[in-house]
Parts: C-alpha cells; structure tokens; sequence
C-alpha cells in the first residue's frame, strides 16, 4: 500500500453530521477531513486527492462543490455515490471522478481506488490546454445527456464551442496525451464518450480534412452515444457479461439519440446518421437497421472503427485496456470478417500509434 506522502495530501469532504465517524474514516485514510461548507474557505495546494462523500441528488450541493475544487491536476477524486441512483454517478463524472464507489465503501477499499489511481497516472501529462479541453467537452456531454433526459433542446453552439476545443487541443498537444489524461480523470461511460471524440479528432486532423469538418467528426463523436442517457447506470457500467435483457436495453441507444437529435438539435443529416448508425457494421449484421455497406456513409464508417478502437483502450474497474496492437489487431480481424473497412483501419493504425503524435 503507498504512504500518504507518495499520493500527496489527501481530504474527505463530507456533509454527514456526524464528526466522530468523519474523523474515524479520515484517520484511517491518513486523511485529513472537511466539511463540503468549508471547502471554499480552505486553500487548496495544486490538486489534492479527495474522498467526497456529499448528497449529490443535491444540486446545490454539486454547485458548492464544483464553484470550491482547484483545476484538474494529479491528484485523484473518489466519489462514494449511491449506486442506485442515476444522478449521483453523472454528477460525480461531471465533477471529474476518477473512481466512483458505494457509500458502504470500505476505508480498504478507498486505499486501493488511491492506489490505483496512482500506479495509473504517475506519467500522465498535466498540461492546461489539454486539461481545459477536456473539461469543456464533459461539460458539453453533460449537457446533452440531460438535455436528452430532460427532453429539451440541445445546446448546439455549446457541443460545437467544446468540440472546436478539443479539436485544438488534440491537434497541438497529440492525441496520446490527450487520451491519457481522460483516462486519468473520467470513469466509466464519460470516459468512453470521451475517448471516442479524441480518437475521430486525431483521425480528421492527421487524414488532412478541412477545420469545418474536422469540428463536424468531432461532433459527432461527441454525439454518437447520446443516446445512453436513457439507459439505467447499472447496466451500462456493469462489471461483466450482460443478460439479454440488459442487451436489449442498451441496444435502443442509437435510435434513442438518433431520434431525440431529429427532434431537438440542429445537427446535420450525416452526423445524425452516425450517431444511429455507429453500430452497424457493412456485412449487415449491426444494429438497429440491418444496414450494408452501400447504406454507410464515410462518416459513420469512421466513427465505428473509432469506437470499437476507444471500447478496446478504454480502463474499466473490470479489465485492462488494450494495448494499441492489439486494439489493432482485433479491428483488423474484424475487417478481414468484412464488418468495417479495412482502408480505414490501416488509417488509424499509423494514426494512432505510439511515438506518432
């Protein structure tokens, strides 16, 4: 286990009105505990790690405590959540989670979440840039996701303002260091949403297409699992097989975003069309249309073989990411299947791979 002094300071914030138990956990953690009220107040060096167990069913409560954190730097931020409750996880992704855990979460099991983290992120860059692009871009996909809930409008400028962000950033600092840095500071499906848009910016920026488009692909990797928003937590982040039942539901994804999209946003007919069809694949036996390689567009063509590649490098609590190689090599055999298109795999290969940012 790493001593306190290898992960730098450490806090629980709290909200409980019982400071004995507060403070029993804290010690053990090797923590020093605050109360959410007094956070504010309290001078945060750089980026400490923290423990936060506050009611985020509370919108006030997730106000107070994103106006008080410090800008995103090394240090780790374990949320214990209800996880029963749809909510609790958005807000805490929202608020830069990079673990989330039960409220019933033993003190071993924060250790190991702070563990972790660091075996995880000890040579991940911190560079503002990337850091605040990243940040906007949760931010936009938090605002879609309960806009789509909410079945309100989509904050089109919004998406596009983030996307134009993480486009620059991806350009400038190189994609690898991006995506490490969501991989560091997201969990779960934010984490994914997010890799995929990292992964299609670094594909438009590095096959030379023009800024306006580069923002469009951009989008609608931002867009493409909107859809999700209506798909219980607990089936999307289960840590294992899931049941025909739970396949069905996450199945209606791409219709549901697809739908919400036609009804409430001003996204063009290509980005639409990626959004419902970024699971089908071109022998037709994708999902939900059946589709063939002739009804595929080059957009959504290109956001699959994205997704497939962020699915396989994203961290979950359950497994290991894929190495680049062999995130590769399982697009390739599913090209040699005649599922996506080869060309494009061979694009992202070089694309994507270390030491080419």
């Amino acid at each position: 286990m790493r001593k306190q002094s290898e992960r730098g300071a450490v806090l629980l914030v709290t909200d409980r009105p019982t400071p004995s138990e507060t403070s029993s956990v804290a010690q053990e953690l090797g923590a020093d505990a605050v109360f959410l009220s007094d956070l504010a107040a309290r001078r945060l060096d750089g980026d400490p790690s923290l423990i936060v167990d506050v009611d985020l069913r509370d919108v006030d409560i997730v106000r107070q405590l994103k106006a008080a954190l410090p800008p995103r730097g090394a240090g780790c931020r374990i949320f214990l959540i209800d996880t029963d409750n749809r909510v609790t996880s958005v807000h805490a992704n929202v608020l830069g989670a990079n673990h989330l855990l039960s409220k019933k979460a033993t003190v071993a099991q924060m250790h190991a979440a702070l563990d972790k983290h660091f075996g995880i992120s000890a040579h991940v860059p911190q560079d503002e840039a990337v850091l605040a692009s990243i940040c906007s871009g949760v931010q936009a996909l938090d605002n879609s996701f309960q806009a789509m809930a909410n079945k309100i409008e989509l904050d089109n400028a919004g998406v596009i303002a983030a996307c134009e962000k993480i486009a620059d950033a991806v350009c400038v600092d190189g994609v690898c260091d991006w995506l490490s840095a969501v991989r560091s500071h997201h969990v779960g499906t934010f984490q994914h949403c997010m890799l995929v848009t990292g992964v299609v910016a670094a594909f438009a920026t590095k096959t030379n297409m023009p800024r306006e488009e580069v923002v469009r692909m951009t989008v609608a990797g931002l867009l493409h699992d909107i859809g999700k928003s209506n798909v219980p937590v607990s089936i999307l982040d289960k840590p294992g097989a899931l049941t025909l039942r739970e396949m069905d539901a996450i199945r209606v994804h791409p219709v549901a975003g697809y739908n919400y999209l036609v009804d409430n946003s001003t996204m063009d007919a290509e980005i639409l069309s990626s959004v419902r069809g970024h699971h089908e694949y071109l022998d037709g036996t994708g999902y939900p249309d059946n589709l063939t390689a002739s009804d595929i567009n080059e957009m959504t063509r290109i956001i699959t073989v994205c997704d497939v590649y962020a699915a396989l490098i994203e961290r979950r609590s359950y497994k290991e990411p894929k190495t680049h190689a062999e995130a590769v090599a399982i697009l390739h055999s599913m090209a040699a299947a005649g599922k996506v298109e080869a060309r494009l795999v061979r694009e992202l290969d070089w694309i994507m791979a270390p030491g080419e940012d």
